[in-house]
């Protein structure tokens, strides 16, 4: 779920998992001064509001679901879906992962 979606569905307390260390980095020390991208700068606005976000590195290959999930969205306007089944191919993700 992207960023300014879980603001505004009224989630307070959020865990942002980013697989770049880089990017991590630039979240977390941000400096307004030091020309960082607009994607970190409008990151760092969304984190600066009135709730509790926290940052920590993913390594790409334990974000293998989340991936799946982010890819099938972007393939299709879905908006918000609930599984209340995994899907088959995200179980054969954590299958695999034994």
């Amino acid at each position: 779920m992207r960023l300014s979606s879980t603001w505004e569905y009224g989630l307070r307390k959020v865990v942002v998992g980013v697989d770049s260390l880089d990017v991590l980095r630039c979240i977390r020390n941000f400096d307004s001064s030091s020309g960082t991208s607009s994607l970190i700068l409008h990151v760092q606005n969304l984190i600066s509001c009135d709730w509790e976000v926290t940052t920590q590195n993913l390594f790409k290959e334990g974000n293998k679901v989340a991936d799946r999930f982010a890819r099938a969205v972007r393939l299709k306007d879905l908006g918000v879906m609930v599984h209340y089944r995994p899907r088959l191919d995200v179980v054969a993700m954590f299958q695999q992962d034994r």
